[in-house]
Order: structure tokens, then sequence, then C-alpha cells
């Protein structure tokens, strides 16, 4: 009997333990979250404050866009903000204003340069005259435009189904486990009761 007891405990412990893999402190898992943007649609000329975190402190984090539609300038190009790079602040965390003086779709992307820590975020600008609200600090204007082939078109990058997925497999096993430690205290039962017979 003892024997059987300690069978089901262990294979409840599983059951239980075994989901805790599956039950994510932060979700979506780290490195997956997608960078925060104050605005996602704007007037040409407004500007909004691109932020993100999961960052190493005081990590070199390089601000990147890519732009689609909207108009070409004269040598056939669609000009975006340049390219530049900001430090991440003592808990990783980054946080930027950009002035976009041209209407169009931009990705902005940061990308931590040691630990490879990626956030972006899509903005949509319109072509309607927007006043300019940046205030100093952070104000990046137009650059060469030419933009990275290998941007995701989604403005964020997120781990779904993943935590689900892992909680029912784990899920399965344990129960597994369960009925299996269940089946063999019987088992044993059976036996024992055989034996004194």
């Amino acid at each position: 009997m003892k024997k059987s007891i300690a069978a089901l405990a262990l294979a409840g412990t599983i059951a239980l333990a075994g989901t805790a893999p599956a039950m994510a402190s932060t979700y979506p898992a780290p490195g997956n979250e997608q960078g925060l943007v104050s605005d996602g649609t704007i007037a040409r000329g407004e500007s909004i404050t691109f932020s993100g975190s999961g960052y190493t402190a005081g990590e070199t984090i390089n601000i990147t866009f890519q732009r689609t539609g909207g108009k070409k300038n004269s040598e056939g190009e669609r000009p975006a903000p340049a390219n530049y790079s900001i430090s991440a602040d003592r808990t990783g965390a980054f946080s930027t204003t950009i002035t976009f003086p041209e209407s169009g779709n931009y990705t902005i992307r940061a990308v931590g340069a040691t630990s490879g820590t990626t956030r972006s975020a899509a903005v949509v600008v319109n072509s309607g005259n927007g006043g300019g609200n940046n205030n100093g600090g952070g104000n990046h204007g137009v650059g060469n435009g030419k933009g990275k082939p290998d941007f995701a078109a989604a403005s964020s990058v997120t781990a779904t189904g993943t935590a689900d997925s892992a909680l029912v497999l784990w899920s399965l096993v344990g129960a597994g486990a369960l009925a299996a430690s269940a089946a063999s205290a019987a088992a044993v039962r059976r036996r024992a009761k055989n034996a004194k017979a």
C-alpha cells in the first residue's frame, strides 16, 4: 500500500512539475517582444517615440529603417530617416524620438550590437502636412532610405502558441505517468493478493 501511495504521489508530482516549463514568467518569451511607438499613424513631419527593453545595460542599439510606399525622390528612391545608434539605460531599455519628413509605411528596427536582441514596430506616415512636434533630442532627419531586405513585414515578432502547446504536451506526459503508476499499483496489489491466497 505504501508503494502505491508513493507511486501515485510521484506521478502527481511529475504531472504538476511538468507544466512548470510551459508557464513562462514573461509572455511572450524574452527576445520576441515588440518595440513600442507612441503613435502608429502620423502626418508627414510629425514625430513619434520608439522604445523597447530587454537589452544589456549600456549596450549599443542600432536603429534602422525600411520605407515602402510614398513618393520617390528624383533618384527613384524612397528616403527614410538615417540609421543611428543609441545606448540602453541601466535597466536595458531605450527610448528615442524620430521625425518622419516623408509619407510612407516605415518599419523601425532596434538591434542590440552585443546581445542581438531585436525590437521592431511599424509606423504609417500620411501625406498631410504635420506640424512636427519634436522638441529637441533625437531628431533624426532624412537618410538614404535603402533599408535592408531582411526586414519583417510585421510590426513585431511574437511567440504565439508556444507556451500553450508546451502546456498541453507536459500535461499529457503527466497524465500518462499518472495512469502508468495507477496501473502499476493495481498490478502490484493483484500480485500481493494472489501470493497470499
